[in-house]
């Protein structure tokens, strides 16, 4: 009786221990990008917003459990022409002195589960803040899991009218695409 109880006290053990290692954890990603394309009056703007940062609670084996924030400078936008790149930061527009960041905070994610190498298409649910607006946005991504590190990248579309964006003969879409690599927090 005392072996049973030994070996079964054993199992008991790594299963706990297994399902605290199954348990969400803190992961964060510093330097990300962002890239962006809009037509204004007749041309295809086309930039990028350098610094994008994310915190998320996150299980490799459960990506339904995942949740967190990503957020993107816009005071950092970049179009290649200073002059359009402080209109497109101004009041009109984006009014980065006043909101210099968007979020998107992540409500839900589709299930499944990484696998080392593998790249998995799933759908991000959440709310999406743009100039103090925020509205609900479903967005796909593509994560892949390389050395304990979660690459992630997406792209979308959504209407910046929506966010109270109205920049004077701009179009009524842009697309956005959003790479960063989240690394396990210690």
């Amino acid at each position: 009786m005392t072996r049973a109880r030994g070996w079964t006290g054993g199992l008991l053990g790594l299963l706990l221990a297994g399902l605290a290692l199954a348990a969400p954890r803190p992961y964060g990603a510093a330097g990300g990008s962002a890239t962006f394309e809009h037509r204004v009056r007749f041309v295809n703007v086309r930039g990028t917003v350098a610094g994008v940062t994310a915190q998320v609670q996150l299980d490799p084996q459960d990506l339904a459990a995942t949740r967190g924030s990503v957020t993107v400078p816009l005071s950092e936008l970049k179009t290649g022409i200073a002059l359009r790149d402080r209109h497109a930061q101004g009041e009109v527009a984006l009014d980065t002195a006043r909101y210099p960041n968007a979020t998107f905070v992540l409500e839900s994610l589709t299930g499944g589960r990484l696998l080392e190498g593998q790249t998995l298409s799933t759908t991000a649910t959440g709310r999406l803040t743009v100039k103090a607006t925020t509205r609900s946005l479903s967005v796909p991504v593509k994560a892949t899991l390389r050395g304990g590190r979660v690459e992630i990248s997406t792209q979308f579309k959504f209407n910046p009218y929506d966010f109270d964006v109205r920049y004077p003969g701009s179009s009524d879409s842009v697309t956005v695409g959003v790479t960063f690599t989240l690394v396990a927090s210690p």
